[in-house]
């Protein structure tokens, strides 16, 4: 008996996964006691917006409308569709509909037995979702979800016992929450997997939703040498009005704060060492660098004065070391904050998965979302002149094994082309597609396996 069961993830609008028979741990009629509420969980009080999803699936729900917020995102998926996007103090909000579009058919299984399928589809939210922005220097997690189940990884190997059953025609509305974006952010994409052979995903992107930053509030360069945090004005003896010459005791206004001081240590992750390293720290919400600071080669320790109230992310690089990322949260700092960074020495050899690029999906097309994790490619090639690199592509070991070699060989050549662009000669870049030859794991669900999709790149000289 064929049967379709789905996985909603969403991926820059969103994804969904969907199952056909047999495949993972999905099997036989499905679940029919449509008893599925997996573990949603529904908000209540003031975090429950206006015109809330109705529970019946076949009563689809008007959203409440948001002038903030525009539809020009492009889904994976045409039965996926944003009804609106709202921010709050806590979240980013998304409402979403998904019509079940299949039809009831009858079709010979493997054994040439007939069966029918009546159209009915699983789904659920997987917990790993996200939202990236910023070309994927920022993410946000999934927080929880309204009328859909919220799955984890075990739960997400069988929709039929955890997912939300839909029949062929229904159409479902439902509302997930994530972190909200940082202010300033406002173009994004929701994002759950790249490629599935089981799972289609469908990823929505360049969603919208208007998100300015703080008016007044933007950052400058700041000298470093201004480590007290303060504005300071020369205070003067003031007389009471109406009494000449009487001293006015009154004490001046308390000084505003209006930096934050962020510290702390580069060193070696394996020999704790100190290092010398460039730091380079911009607004999440920026292109631009904002400044860089050095750390000291003594001691590792390093200073930054930044305007609080803001998000920044930054890239700390050394000649023979791996990048490092990481965002300095500070919308609610208020003293010092401390920040120790750890880098990754490289050698020859060493063989690094890059973990977050992305392609459109079944496509050698690159996503924006890649360019954070290229970048710090990039980064660590102009420090170290001499370097050279293969990257490695991979596939699953399901499909044609020629179109996942072949796909897998387009996708490097796009990484390679995005670095040549960003300045690294070709020269020091191999790129090679091995397809679904060197598998991860050979056996398992398609979730377990999704470890194979993946691009790498080896060190050949440094």
């Amino acid at each position: 008996m064929k049967q379709l069961v789905g996985l909603l993830v969403l991926s820059v609008i969103l994804q969904s996964c969907m199952y056909p028979a047999g495949s993972g741990g999905n099997s036989g009629g499905g679940n029919t006691n449509g008893d599925n509420t997996g573990g949603n969980q529904t908000p209540t009080g003031r975090d429950r917006p206006q015109n809330y999803p109705s529970q019946s699936p076949q009563e689809p729900t008007n959203y409440p409308s948001n002038p903030q917020s525009k539809s020009n995102s492009r889904s994976a998926d045409k039965n996926i569709t944003v009804g609106n996007i709202r921010l709050t103090d806590q979240y980013t909000i998304l409402y979403l509909t998904f019509t079940n579009t299949s039809k009831p058919s009858r079709y010979k299984d493997k054994n040439g037995d007939m069966v029918t399928d009546d159209g009915h589809q699983n789904i659920g939210f997987k917990d790993d979702a996200q939202l990236i922005a910023a070309n994927g220097a920022r993410t946000f997690r999934l927080i929880k979800t309204d009328n859909i189940p919220q799955m984890n990884i075990n739960q997400s190997k069988n929709f039929e016992k955890y997912g939300r059953r839909l029949n062929a025609g229904e159409t479902l509305n439902f509302v997930v929450y994530f972190e909200r974006l940082d202010k300033g952010l406002e173009n994004f994409d929701l994002f759950e997997c790249n490629d599935y052979d089981y799972l289609t995903c469908w990823n929505v992107y360049d969603l919208y939703v208007r998100n300015p930053a703080d008016a007044g509030n933007q950052p400058t360069k700041i000298p470093p040498t201004n480590t007290d945090n303060t504005s300071t004005t020369p205070t003067k003896s003031r007389t009471k009005s109406g009494k000449v010459g009487e001293v006015d005791n009154t004490p001046p206004p308390a000084p505003v704060v209006t930096t934050v001081l962020v510290s702390g240590i580069v060193r070696d992750v394996r020999t704790n060492r100190p290092l010398s390293a460039t730091i380079d720290y911009k607004l999440s919400s920026s292109k631009q660098m904002l400044d860089s600071v050095q750390s000291f080669a003594s001691t590792g320790i390093y200073r930054m004065s930044l305007q609080k109230g803001q998000v920044y992310t930054y890239s700390a690089s050394a000649r023979g070391y791996l990048v490092a990322n990481d965002v300095v949260d500070l919308s609610r700092a208020t003293g010092k904050v401390t920040k120790d960074i750890y880098l990754t020495p490289i050698t020859v050899g060493d063989k690094i998965t890059l973990k977050n690029i992305y392609f459109e999906v079944s496509k050698s097309d690159l996503l924006p979302a890649s360019f954070a994790e290229l970048n710090k490619l990039v980064t660590m090639m102009e420090d170290n002149p001499l370097m050279e690199i293969r990257l490695d592509g991979h596939t699953d070991v399901v499909g044609d094994p020629e179109a996942n070699l072949e796909l897998s060989q387009d996708r490097v050549n796009a990484c390679e082309t995005y670095m040549v662009k960003k300045g690294i000669p070709s020269a020091r870049i191999q790129a090679v597609g091995y397809g679904d030859t060197k598998p991860i794991v050979k056996k398992g669900t398609d979730e377990e396996r999704k470890v194979n999709r993946r691009v790498e790149f080896v060190v050949l000289k440094l």
